[in-house]
């Protein structure tokens, strides 16, 4: 919830970044909102990406966001560019990136409160395997035989 809240809010604040003024004060807070924000999401990545697909994947995972996060660096800044000579004729021109890009953010921020919905309806769909189960991986019956009253009785 964390992780999806400040990827909200720092496309937000991506989304009002033309709206300043000639002001410094406005570039100091706008840059201190998508600054305290963008920190945030970043900061949490790591532990969204375990909480998604496990430790194990981490590496992985972790080495193919770079990989997307590299190649929307790369090309974010000429899409920007021809999307301000394709809008050239309206009064603001350099407007319309802006509130693009910072709504994708938004946008991706508010489809990643779905994900423990998912997990959880996958989880009540996978019917564990008997190597799982042998393995001790998952239990046989759904009582926890962990609490001290029943390993008393043991």
């Amino acid at each position: 919830m964390l992780y999806n809240t400040t990827l909200i809010i720092a496309g937000f604040a991506t989304m009002a970044a033309p709206f300043c003024n000639e002001l410094v004060f406005t570039h100091m807070l706008y840059a201190g909102f998508f600054g305290f924000f963008s920190g945030g999401y970043v900061g949490l990545t790591s532990i969204v990406i375990v909480d998604l697909v496990g430790v194990d994947k981490l590496s992985d995972a972790f080495g193919v966001l770079l990989l997307f996060q590299g190649v929307a660096v790369a090309i974010g800044t000429p899409i920007c560019g021809a999307m301000r000579d394709a809008f050239e004729k309206l009064p603001r021109p350099y407007l319309w990136p802006y509130l693009i890009f910072g709504g994708a953010i938004v946008l991706s921020g508010a489809i990643l409160f779905a994900v423990p919905y998912l997990q959880r309806r996958k989880e009540r769909r996978q019917q564990p395997t008997k190597h799982q189960l042998d393995m001790g991986v998952l239990k046989y019956s759904t009582q926890d035989l962990s609490a001290p009253e029943q390993q008393q009785q043991l």
